[in-house]
């Protein structure tokens, strides 16, 4: 049985839920359009301690786990999906299960008050995030690394200080803590993606890049580990933000659709809409379910790979369904940028391919369930 919210936790949905109308909701449109990072925005959710939200509190975080996480991903993406760093969340979380001392003392403290900023690079062309094919190298060179790679699709990574870079040392795969600001790192350009284009995404290059050993992240050959330490964690974060594009668009189609008259009737006293209502509604209910499952499992320290990988399958395919609906039901006003529909389109579809595709969430669920050899 998973336990209601705590007060605290109450506590947080509400004040996560008032930042974002007050100050990402009236510019999330413009960030969209510039495809910019909103620094002062970023700031200020640094100041109210919603980016150190997962930082152990013995660091200058909250402490919070993934039940945190998960709200403070579908309030803030109930305004705007885009300013969610999944990267910067991912990293602390790395560091949390995986980091020595001396880098949480390092990192913790400015990435909890939002002085750094931190990415995640993995994928590469025509690699994805195949981990077998990757062709990034780190080799030693006396008391540090040498990182050589070509990263793309990378979030935040102009706006990043810190990415945990993905690299096949010696001993194997392996992830290092790079610093952007170091020579040898270098942005080749800047993407125009469809979605989430207030986190921007760009390609960039690792050409004799030197890092001393105190940047890798565990042991050479331990990069498998120290990612699927936070790989379900950030799972349930796409999740949890495709579930708050999924409320975002039912809240505003039925705010403006209460107003909306047709004839005599407004539109939502037709029962055709009505019954679309009711539908969404309860899809939205069963995939928080299914979320709040996963998160939960995860605080505990059970294995939550299977129910992470089914919560955002299933919030993917239910934020799709009801933002096509939200527009449907708002008519040709829903149809207009005016109007948040086709933003919650473009960044639920975006999240649909980030951080694992729904095949890969496929994979892994049925690799989950069907006896070793069937798979």
């Amino acid at each position: 049985m998973i336990p209601d919210m705590t007060p605290s936790q109450s506590s947080l949905k509400e004040s996560v839920r008032t930042f974002a109308r007050e100050w990402i909701e009236p510019e999330a449109r413009e960030y969209d359009e510039k495809g910019v990072l909103p620094y002062e925005t970023f700031r200020r959710m640094g100041e109210a301690g919603f980016l150190g939200l997962t930082v152990p509190a013995q660091y200058g975080g909250r402490g919070g786990g993934a039940q945190e996480y998960a709200i403070l991903c579908e309030e803030v993406a109930r305004a705007s999906a885009a300013y969610i760093h999944n990267g910067h969340y991912q990293t602390v979380a790395m560091l949390t299960r995986q980091g020595t001392e001396a880098q949480k003392l390092e990192f913790f403290p400015r990435l909890a008050t939002g002085e750094w900023l931190a990415a995640t690079a993995i994928s590469e062309p025509e690699v994805g995030s195949s981990f077998k094919q990757m062709a990034s190298t780190a080799r030693k060179d006396g008391p540090n690394y040498l990182l050589e790679g070509y990263k793309v699709h990378i979030n935040d990574a102009a706006e990043a200080r810190v990415i945990n870079f993905f690299a096949r040392a010696p001993g194997g795969l392996t992830v290092f803590l790079v610093d952007t600001r170091e020579p040898g790192f270098k942005i080749v350009q800047k993407m125009d993606p469809m979605g989430l284009r207030a986190s921007p995404i760009y390609e960039f290059v690792l050409q004799g890049y030197r890092l001393p050993e105190k940047r890798r992240v565990g042991a050479e050959g331990q990069g498998l580990e120290v990612f699927f330490s936070a790989f379900n964690f950030s799972r349930i974060g796409n999740a949890s933000c495709l579930l708050g594009i999924a409320r975002g668009a039912l809240e505003k189609a039925v705010a403006y659709a209460r107003t909306r008259r047709v004839g005599e009737k407004t539109v939502l006293e037709f029962q055709g809409n009505r019954w679309n209502l009711a539908e969404m509604a309860t899809q939205i209910e069963g995939a928080s379910l299914l979320r709040d499952k996963a998160a939960w499992m995860e605080d505990q320290g059970k294995n939550s790979a299977l129910e992470s990988s089914m919560a955002k399958l299933l919030c993917a395919e239910v934020s799709e369904m009801v933002v096509m609906r939200a527009i449907q039901l708002t008519g040709s006003y829903g149809c207009y940028r005016q109007a948040p529909f086709e933003r919650y389109l473009r960044d639920a579809k975006s999240l649909c391919i980030a951080g694992g595709t729904l095949e890969v969430m496929k994979n892994t669920i049925a690799a989950r369930l069907l006896p070793e050899g069937e798979v």
